[in-house]
């Protein structure tokens, strides 16, 4: 559903960078983010950060393959 570049700013998002590191990061402009972040919240059905970030963390499961999601502590 997201771009490779969104999937990137989430991470980043997630890592707990703000807009200014963000764009520092992925060398783009601090406003170039914040528009980025509102259309991921739209994709996503979220309205924040924070929603962003636990989001995030609640599907980074669902991506990790079968053998990965078993290895990691419950």
């Amino acid at each position: 559903m997201l771009t490779p570049r969104e999937e990137q700013t989430v991470h980043l998002v997630t890592e707990g960078l703000n807009n200014r590191e963000v764009a520092r990061e992925l060398n783009l402009k601090e406003n170039t983010v914040k528009k980025s972040l509102l259309r991921i919240y739209d994709k996503l059905g979220v309205s924040n950060r924070v929603e962003l970030v636990l989001y995030a963390l609640s599907h980074s499961q669902e991506r990790l393959p079968e053998e990965e999601r078993l290895e990691q502590p419950a």
